[in-house]
């Protein structure tokens, strides 16, 4: 795998265990990404504050704190994709936290090798599979998650919210109901009093922004269909 669009990155790597980080934070040195270590919670947050890394690696428990809850405070610190790196196999906490913006989780221990390739997935923005040009050349490419618009700027989009257009728009002009989008995209059924599916939606037409209101629209009583990104 080409090293060449990781190169010089920076990597906030925040972990509590200073042996483990120190070891993540010379592995990371070794590809010649250059890491930021924090210790704490409040750490990280100052060091989000002092620049901007380009992908922030957040260790679920640090102490007593678990950051799964604390991510939209950092996500309005960052655009930067955050990769959870944690012991807990809880699927239920797995889940919430891509909900709300995260983008990755590792379980630990993971070998230095894995984690440096789902690094650099993340921060690769070129090459790498075919893509799908949409009209008004809007840019949809799944092999490597990523959305652009006709200027050529990229779409922030977290995992949920990347699979959820990747789906729709597979299926584009036909309808697909909430169970069926709650079961691809978050892995788990529907339920009536279940908002996280309509949320995920939400955050996406903001994302996608002014002329895109109708690229997904609502089917009364059943779910989504997307039609077609905006021409021009």
């Amino acid at each position: 795998m080409n090293g060449a669009a990781s190169a010089g990155r920076v990597i906030l790597v925040v972990e509590d265990d200073v042996d483990l980080a120190r070891e993540v934070a010379d592995t990371l040195s070794d590809y010649g990404m250059r890491p930021i270590v924090a210790t704490t919670w409040d750490a990280a947050l100052a060091e989000l504050a002092a620049g901007k890394p380009d992908l922030v690696l957040l260790d679920q428990r640090l102490g007593a704190v678990d950051t799964v809850p604390l991510l939209p405070r950092l996500r309005a610190l960052t655009a930067a994709p955050v990769l959870f790196l944690t012991g807990n196999r809880a699927e239920a906490d797995r889940i919430v936290a891509l909900e709300i913006g995260a983008d990755d989780f590792l379980l630990k221990p993971t070998s230095g090798r894995e984690l440096v390739a789902r690094i650099r997935a993340h921060l690769r923005r070129a090459g790498g599979g075919p893509e799908a040009a949409t009209p008004a050349e809007w840019r949809l490419n799944v092999g490597e998650r990523r959305l652009t618009r006709p200027d050529g700027s990229e779409v922030p989009l977290t995992a949920a919210e990347f699979d959820l257009v990747a789906v729709l728009a597979e299926h584009a002009g036909r309808a697909l109901d909430r169970d069926e989008l709650t079961q691809r995209v978050l892995g788990r059924p529907w339920r009536p009093d279940d908002r996280a599916l309509d949320n995920l939606v939400l955050h996406v037409r903001q994302k996608l922004g002014p002329g895109c209101e109708r690229t997904i629209a609502t089917v009364r009583n059943r779910g989504y269909v997307f039609t077609a990104f905006p021409k021009g």
